[in-house]
Parts: C-alpha cells; structure tokens; sequence
C-alpha cells in the first residue's frame, strides 16, 4: 500500500502530524524530523509500494531534494521560493530572515515563538510549553533559515502529480508563491479562506478530505 511520508516546516517537529497520521492509519505513515528538537530522522523506511510525500512550508521544498522516486507530492503552505525577488511577485524580505538569524543565537525561543504566532499557531492550554533547542537543534534550525533565504528550488525533471493546500490569510508565505509554485510543478492548487501558514494544523478537518481524495486518485491509477 501506498505510504505517506511526512515533513514539517521550519520551527516545528513531526509531532503536529499527529491528526494525519490517525487520519491514515489504514496506510503505512512514516514523520520525517528535521531534527530542531531533537536527533534528526530523515532517511525513509522501504515500502515496496512507494511513498507520497507530504510536507508543510520548507518541508516541501526538501521532500524535492529527495533521492525518492515519489508516487505523488503534497505541500501545504507551500513554496518553491520564500524570499523576493526582483521582478517576482510575494515573498518575505531577505533582511526579515537575517534578522531572524541574528536573533536566534542569543534567545531561538522568541524566535520560535513569535514566528508560530505569526503563522497563525495557537497552542492549546493542555499542551506542553515549547521545547528548548539544544546547541545542535539552533544550529540546524540556523542552516534552514539559511536554506530559505536562499531558497530557489526547481521541480525534479519528472514531477509526479502533485497537490499544494494554502490559506488566503497566509502571512508567512503569500498565495502568490504557491500559484508560483503549482504553475511550475503543474500542480492542482486548494485554497482556503482561512488559517495562515498553519493551515493544515488549525484546519486539519478540512484539509484531510482533500488530501485523502487525491491519495485515493494516486492509489487507484497505480
């Protein structure tokens, strides 16, 4: 059976996966970790039937740099390119990520926790305070920032069929990045009037009817 490989997005950990992987647990579902919060895990299991990967913000970007002959790519909230760019419309200010970097040498917590507040990231009250990076965690958390200040990714040679979910009130990645992006990849664009760069997290009841429609198309046509 097909399986579903997820990957976060900068700032987060494979635990806010949680919904999805019950959404599909008739499937072999497997939460990459860029390793912010602890060891990274980003090498995937064998699946005789492939892999979808599915990825949130840069999480998409680095399932494209993958060595995986993927059945199908999923982003949400979703770029090929995050800063601008002269003569290319939307993207955040090179200056706003060097700022960021900066800032999270001396204090990554209010950094972490002022970009999930601007992605739209509201934590329950039940849920634990956010983790500490370690020494390792900043540095990888740095590198990324780095990666997507500079990000200009191009779709791989063979782009399988591809899905990109975003929100119209998106603040940390416009809409205009994710028209980019599925122009690029030819892909199939679901927006969503609501629920910024954390759609698929404060939305997961909309979002995984979507996802489940077109992983069922990718699943019959194999």
């Amino acid at each position: 059976m097909i399986g579903l490989a997820l990957l976060h997005g900068w700032g987060y950990g494979p635990e806010v996966w949680r919904d999805y992987a019950a959404a599909f647990a008739e499937r072999p579902v497997f939460a990459l970790d860029a390793g912010y919060f602890g060891p990274a895990r980003m090498t995937l299991p064998e699946n005789p039937d492939g892999w979808i990967g599915v990825g949130h913000s840069l999480g998409f970007a680095k399932l494209l740099g993958m060595d995986v002959p993927w059945r199908g790519l999923i982003g949400l909230g979703a770029f090929l390119r995050f800063c601008a760019a002269p003569g290319r419309t939307g993207g955040t200010p090179p200056e706003i990520v060097e700022a960021m970097l900066a800032r999270l040498k001396e204090d990554p917590r209010d950094v972490l926790r002022r970009f999930l507040r601007r992605c739209g990231q509201r934590p329950k009250p039940s849920a634990p305070l956010l983790p500490s990076p370690d020494a390792a965690g900043v540095a990888r958390l740095a590198g990324d920032l780095t990666l997507l200040r500079d990000l200009n990714a191009k779709p791989p040679r063979h782009v399988p069929p591809c899905l990109l979910l975003h929100a119209r009130d998106d603040r940390i990645a416009p809409v205009a990045l994710a028209e980019e992006a599925g122009q690029a990849m030819d892909a199939t664009l679901s927006l969503f009037d609501s629920g910024g760069h954390a759609l698929p997290f404060v939305n997961p009841d909309e979002c995984v009817p979507v996802l489940k429609e077109f992983i069922e198309c990718r699943a019959t046509a194999s």
